[in-house]
């Protein structure tokens, strides 16, 4: 798998699970301490996250890094 994909891929997975949470990009954004503009970047797949910024998102979304990235394949 190219890194493109699977920064589609963990973008996508990224963008169901704010959704599901009832949460906004902008919201979301703010939440981990990024920009609205950067966060959608990283959404869309266009930008690769730190490790660092990985566990904002996950200490954020309440799960692990473990859980953040179960359903890449």
């Amino acid at each position: 798998m190219n890194l493109e994909n699977i920064n589609i891929q963990f973008g996508n997975i990224l963008r169901k699970t704010r959704e599901a949470r009832g949460l906004t990009q902008e919201k979301f954004a703010s939440l981990c301490d990024i920009s609205r503009a950067y966060y959608g970047r990283i959404e869309r797949g266009e930008h690769s996250v730190t490790l660092d910024l990985c566990k904002k998102i996950s200490d954020v979304l309440g799960i692990s890094l473990a859980e953040l990235f179960s359903d890449l394949p």
